[in-house]
């Protein structure tokens, strides 16, 4: 059988040959029912199955084309929806602060932060306002939530914010319920804590912490933090009081500086 095949292998192309000319003497010679049927089985034994080929090609190819529409169009979508979400939650956190009075004799600046600076926690953020916008060294810094600092250094475009969780940041403060007065500091060991705080003081876990005015730079009533913990060691004329900062220093992106009217 393998010299059949072989033969048959080797004279393919004279069948073909053959083929065509045995074709084209029918269609010459044959009348017109025979031409019709010859055209009929030429058509339907060799043309037809490419022309279902290239329609199921070109059907495919439309498919593939209208699913990657549809593929972008969801991401297009997708985008939309979560560019929007964003969108919502900006307007809230404007919306919390807009019920913010400042207080008398400061207006509202928005700002964004660009980027900050800190190893376990933010200690400086850079924001997107400067003197072209009437930024000055020492101005506070705000967001929805509470105190966040006050302005360092400034360029024409932009400011640096030293965060209340830099070491050398010290924020005079008060007992919100007490009125009596302490120095709020932060450091990487302690965390946020209010010093120089008398034993007798009357304080307690869960008393309000807020800027008292005094040293020139943080205005009276700004929320700073609430009491965490206080211990009251023997033989030492001031309590320790543990804070816990109301701002999230690691979410920070609007920011409000405080500028005094003129």
């Amino acid at each position: 059988m393998g010299w059949i095949s072989n033969s048959i292998t080797r004279q393919r192309r004279t069948l073909h040959f053959g083929a065509v000319i045995l074709l084209s003497g029918i269609l010459a010679i044959g009348g017109t029912p025979i031409n019709r049927y010859v055209s009929q089985v030429v058509f339907t034994g060799f043309y037809y199955p490419f022309f279902k080929i290239r329609n199921s090609v070109e059907e495919l190819y439309q498919v593939s084309q209208e699913n990657y529409r549809l593929r972008q169009s969801l991401v297009e979508a997708s985008v939309t929806i979560s560019m929007n979400e964003e969108t919502r939650r900006e307007n809230d956190r404007f919306r919390s602060v807009l019920l913010y009075d400042p207080p008398p004799g400061y207006t509202l600046l928005p700002a964004k932060v660009i980027s900050v600076y800190g190893n376990r926690l933010p200690i400086l953020a850079t924001i997107n306002r400067g003197a072209h916008d009437s930024v000055v060294v020492d101005q506070p810094v705000i967001n929805q939530e509470g105190l966040i600092g006050r302005v360092v250094t400034v360029t024409p475009d932009y400011a640096t914010v030293q965060l209340l969780t830099h070491p050398a940041n010290r924020v005079a403060a008060r007992v919100g319920e007490s009125r009596e007065m302490g120095i709020v500091k932060y450091s990487a060991d302690e965390g946020m804590t209010l010093d120089n705080l008398p034993v007798q003081s009357t304080i307690a876990a869960g008393d309000l912490i807020i800027s008292s005015g005094l040293g020139g730079i943080y205005p009276a009533g700004l929320i700073v933090g609430t009491v965490i913990e206080v211990t009251r060691p023997e033989d030492e004329p001031f309590c320790r009081v543990h804070i816990r900062p109301l701002a999230n220093f690691n979410s920070i992106e609007e920011l409000f500086i405080l500028k005094v009217v003129n």
